[in-house]
C-alpha cells in the first residue's frame, strides 16, 4: 500500500481538492481507496449542520454508488489514530492512502507526515508556493519524498510557470489541474467520470460547453493519477531542470 500524504502550510492552497481528486483517478484505475481526513475540520460530526468538505465530498461518491469497500473516509486527530487508520488499511488490502493535514501540522499530522511515501505541496499561486518551501523547510528539511503540485492557477499558465519557478530546488509533478474553482465544481457531485456521462453532449446541442470543460477536468485528474504512479514507482523529476528529465505522454488513456 502506498501512502501520500498533503502538506502545504497555509489555508487555501489545494490540498483538500487534490486529495479528492487524486482519490477519484486512484478510483477509475480500479484501486481501494482511503481517504484519512487530518485537517483542522478531523471529527466533525457527519450528520450536523455543517459537515467537513470531505465528509460531504463522500456522501455524493456514495450517491453514485462509490461504495465503502473501494473508498473510506477516516477522521484521524491523534497520532494513534493515523497509526490505527495505515495499519487497518494495509490489513484490509486498500492500494492507497490519501492524507489531508491541517496548515500547522501537530502530533497526527506529523505522523502522517513520517508515514508518506510521497509527500505533494500543493499551491495555486506565487504566495502559496512560498508558504509551501517555507514550510517544507520548517518541517520537513530537505526530504526526498516531497514533490509540488500546481491544482490549477488563477491567471493560468503564466502565473502556473511562476509558481513553478518559487519551488526551486523542489520537483513539480508536470501536470497541472484546472482552476480550483472550475475542478471543485465536478468534484462535490461525486464521481467526476459519473459527472463527465451526464453532461455528454454533441457540438451542436446546449450545454456542450460545460461538458468540454468537465471532460477537461477528468483527463487532468487521470493524468494526475499516471504521473503520481510513476513517481512511487522511482520515476523521480529531475530537480535541476524538471523539463528536460521527464516528460508527460501526449495522451493518457484511463485504464
Amino acid at each position: 500500500m502506498h501512502t501520500i500524504t498533503f502538506f502545504t502550510a497555509k489555508g487555501g492552497a489545494g490540498r483538500t481538492i487534490s486529495t479528492m481528486a487524486l482519490a477519484s483517478g486512484c478510483l477509475a484505475m480500479g484501486k481501494h481507496v482511503m481517504v484519512m481526513d487530518c485537517t483542522d475540520q478531523a471529527g466533525t460530526d457527519p450528520k450536523a449542520a455543517f459537515p467537513s468538505t470531505l465528509q460531504k465530498w463522500r456522501k455524493a461518491m456514495s450517491a453514485c454508488h462509490v461504495h465503502k469497500d473501494r473508498l473510506e473516509l477516516i477522521q484521524c486527530w491523534t497520532r494513534d489514530h493515523v497509526e490505527d487508520a495505515l495499519a487497518s488499511a494495509e490489513a484490509r488490502g486498500f492500494d492507497v492512502a490519501l492524507i489531508d493535514t491541517r496548515v500547522l501540522p501537530l502530533e497526527a499530522q506529523l505522523e502522517a507526515l513520517g508515514r508518506a511515501d510521497l509527500i505533494l505541496s500543493p499551491a495555486i499561486g506565487v504566495f502559496e508556493a512560498k508558504h509551501a518551501v517555507a514550510g517544507i523547510d520548517k518541517y520537513l528539511g530537505d526530504p526526498d519524498d516531497v514533490t509540488g503540485l500546481i491544482p490549477g492557477c488563477r491567471n493560468g499558465a503564466e502565473e502556473a510557470a511562476e509558481t513553478r519557478n518559487v519551488f526551486g530546488s523542489i520537483p513539480v509533478l508536470q501536470t497541472e489541474l484546472p482552476w480550483c474553482e472550475a475542478i471543485s465544481d465536478q468534484i462535490i457531485h461525486g464521481d467526476i467520470g459519473h459527472f463527465v456521462s451526464t453532461l455528454a453532449c454533441k457540438s451542436d446541442q446546449p450545454g456542450y460547453g460545460r461538458f468540454r470543460e468537465a471532460q477537461a477536468a477528468w483527463a487532468a485528474v487521470i493524468e494526475l493519477t499516471v504521473e503520481v504512479q510513476w513517481v512511487l514507482q522511482g520515476l523521480r523529476l529531475g530537480r535541476a531542470d524538471p523539463v528536460a528529465t521527464f516528460s508527460f505522454p501526449k495522451k493518457v488513456t484511463a485504464a
